[in-house]
């Protein structure tokens, strides 16, 4: 299923899904809304104070990430900005709960992710960070946070910083059956829970940072693992998947050339997508990588059995999984499904006449969700979306099983 569900004046943020219903978050300005679909149905529609990013969809409540000064969602917050989770009633969009994040500089949430009972939230921050009575102060101009957050009524069980004296964020999160898999970005002299991120090594001291993935017990307090990998340019993380067989895949974009481990993956133009998987030890497994002659990467990644979805971005021309693509206007996107030996087994393109983006994945029963926005006419699979009337609204929602 391929619908369009942009609203004017409104960009899409963040998707999320049970199997019945789709919940899409849309910035609209200073305030956000949340919708319930069914097909091209709205189901319910909740407003929201601030501006909206990443949606999840657990069990029990729908949690939407807000971010704003002064307000946000639907109360005070502190920082500039400040952000807070919000808890929507499932059936009906009405708030359960809200818990502040307040921050004596600044906090943004980048990334959620959920289990049966508890929402993990990642994000990154200035100052000094408060949720509830947990308490983490940066080391730098920027560090990285992790929490565990009580689904049923939004209280903060811990609270973990990632980072040290450069800049350094949690730009992924991912939980299932007791394990929390985080991925982020750092610089050298970062640390999480005392493990030092180990840097590239380089032949002189760079500033730049570089890509990690670590797990955490269910508690927050113990690392069970840590891995980095990067070139001697800054790498970009978007984020991180657990497969069904315990196997963490990490989407990144690169630059240059990019070591694995015992991997060298150059970049083909001035920056690939890449996906690097790790054994659930932590031990390095195989990588794939995405990307032409052109400026492409990695947007947004959700799991798929033993695989995962990936969505991202080309100009030019790309190769994936047998068929070549090619850009219309602008930048265009699209979504693959890459399995654990790192082979491309699945791929589709989102093009058009403007520029495509793939803003959010998310898992629902047997599939997934993307959410695309658009600026011009575009076509997914056959599917033609019309050209919106506002270049910054177009969005549309693609619900499909795994490939």
């Amino acid at each position: 299923m391929t619908i369009e569900v942009g609203r004017a004046g409104a960009q899409l943020r963040g998707v999320a899904g049970d199997g019945e219903r789709v919940y899409v978050a849309f910035a609209e300005g200073p305030r956000s809304v949340i919708e319930a679909r069914r097909g091209a149905s709205v189901v319910w529609s909740a407003p929201l104070s601030g501006t909206v990013g990443p949606l999840a969809r657990g069990p029990v409540v729908v949690v939407a990430a807000v971010a704003g000064t002064g307000d946000a969602g639907a109360g005070p917050v502190r920082g500039e900005p400040g952000a807070a989770l919000v808890g929507l009633d499932p059936g009906n969009g009405t708030p359960r709960w809200r818990l502040a994040l307040d921050s004596t500089a600044w906090v943004t949430i980048s990334a959620l992710a959920v289990t049966e009972d508890s929402v993990i939230v990642g994000g990154t921050f200035a100052g000094s960070l408060r949720g509830d009575a947990r308490v983490v102060t940066s080391a730098g101009g920027g560090d990285g946070f992790v929490a565990r957050v009580r689904a049923g009524d939004g209280a903060v069980e811990w609270l973990a910083r990632v980072g040290g004296p450069g800049a350094d964020a949690v730009l992924g999160v991912a939980a299932a059956g007791g394990r929390v898999a985080i991925a982020g970005t750092f610089a050298p002299g970062a640390e999480l829970r005392g493990h030092e991120l180990a840097p590239i090594p380089t032949d002189q001291a760079l500033p730049f940072g570089d890509a990690f993935v670590a797990e955490l017990d269910a508690r927050g307090d113990t690392v069970v693992w840590t891995a980095t990998f990067g070139s001697k340019l800054d790498d970009s993380v978007a984020g991180v998947a657990l497969a069904r067989d315990g196997s963490v895949a990490v989407a990144a974009t690169i630059r240059d050339v990019a070591h694995v481990g015992s991997i060298d993956v150059t970049a083909r133009g001035p920056a690939d997508g890449l996906v690097a998987w790790f054994a659930p030890d932590g031990t390095r497994g195989a990588t794939a990588q995405l990307g032409g002659a052109d400026f492409d990467g990695l947007s947004a990644i959700t799991a798929a059995g033993d695989r995962a979805i990936v969505g991202g971005f080309f100009a030019g021309s790309l190769t994936l999984a047998g068929q070549t693509f090619t850009a219309g206007g602008g930048d265009d996107a699209f979504f693959a499904a890459v399995d654990e030996r790192g082979a491309i087994t699945h791929a589709t393109q989102v093009g058009g006449d403007g520029r495509e983006e793939l803003v959010a994945l998310s898992p629902v029963p047997a599939g997934f969700i993307a959410g695309i926005a658009h600026s011009a006419r575009a076509s997914i699979d056959g599917v033609q979306l019309p050209s919106p009337a506002d270049p910054n609204s177009g969005a549309a929602l693609v619900v499909r099983p795994f490939p």
